[in-house]
């Protein structure tokens, strides 16, 4: 005969407590000590409890499932790979299931979720507009400004001006006076793009130089990633090339190497958004690791708490596991 599954009535007698105490542990809901939520998690484990997610979700209300919003347009840039894995590991741990908002925003479109991630959301996206618009609980990564701001109940940020900023007075500490930035083009209008672009420029002319900026998409070709090199070391004079988008330090370093250019020595590289290996463990470029992982899995907590608190007042909150890596 198949053995029958064990409910929370077997847990509570396990425990002699009562059916409401475990049923609020095992929720995550309940003024319960962690000491007695861990005990009763553990013990239904032990006894083999598995959780009735559809029936639990008809009692408060939910779908279970979070969605996630990345602009398309930098899909295919890692940053945004490991910031999912990071949202799907937060999500699993708070019991929650993933979508991945792929389609563009059509007229009918239902949202079958209990809050949304937007990261890097472009000012007035229209899905991002839309979910907002449907009261959504929704979490920016990144400010968002367009149709329905005030309705973001939370924004996560890390601290991105004091990082640039630090990472740009190595640069100036090791006699560098003339670093040109390689800043993400308008296809990726968000908060960090613009901000990145408007803390290098302030901090140059603070210090006296000259601002150079030159444009590069986030998936810009090697074609015309070497262009852009090619114009700011050799026409523009650069000694330091400060990457915006992540993976173009890395290719730098090969572009620049290839020319007989020592870096340290002849010109140094930065990226502001470090690739894993190539960049935040390579120790020939600065860098600053923007841990997406981590990041993602502080978005998605970010999220959870704001689900279970849906009267709350906006939340804003800084993500502290960024880091700067400087070169050596």
């Amino acid at each position: 005969m198949a053995r029958t599954r064990a409910t929370i009535m077997d847990i509570a007698r396990e425990l002699g407590l009562s059916k409401t105490t475990v049923s609020s542990a095992l929720g995550g809901s309940g003024r319960i000590s962690d000491e007695k939520r861990e005990l009763i998690q553990k013990t239904a484990d032990r006894l083999g409890y598995v959780t009735n997610r559809a029936a639990r979700s008809l009692r408060v209300n939910r779908i279970g499932t979070i969605g996630l919003h990345i602009p398309p347009v930098a899909r295919s840039l890692a940053f945004y790979m490991d910031f999912a894995f990071g949202v799907t590991e937060g999500a699993a741990a708070a019991d929650y299931d993933v979508t991945l908002f792929a389609r563009e925003l059509t007229p009918r479109m239902a949202f079958q979720v209990d809050g949304v991630i937007a990261i890097d959301p472009a000012p007035g996206e229209p899905l991002v507009a839309a979910l907002l618009a449907d009261g959504i609980p929704t979490v920016s990564v990144g400010r968002y400004a367009g149709p329905g701001e005030e309705r973001v109940k939370g924004t996560l940020e890390a601290h991105h001006a004091e990082l640039q900023t630090e990472v740009l007075e190595h640069l100036l500490d090791r006699g560098r006076r003339r670093p040109a930035l390689l800043a993400v083009d308008d296809a990726i209008a968000s908060s960090w793009a613009v901000d990145t672009r408007r803390t290098y420029t302030d901090w140059c002319v603070r210090n006296g130089l000259e601002p150079r900026v030159h444009e590069v998409g986030a998936g810009a070709s090697p074609r015309d990633l070497v262009a852009a090199i090619t114009h700011a070391v050799d026409i523009g004079g650069a000694d330091a090339l400060v990457c915006g988008a992540q993976g173009q330090a890395a290719q730098s370093q090969i572009v620049l190497e290839s020319r007989g250019i020592v870096l340290g020595r002849d010109l140094d590289v930065v990226s502001f958004a470090g690739a894993a290996t190539v960049e935040t463990g390579n120790p020939l470029i600065s860098s600053i690791d923007l841990a997406p992982r981590a990041y993602g899995k502080a978005a998605t907590e970010l999220l959870d708490a704001i689900i279970r608190e849906p009267d709350g007042p906006p939340v804003h909150q800084w993500f502290e596991g960024a880091s700067v890596l400087l070169a050596r």
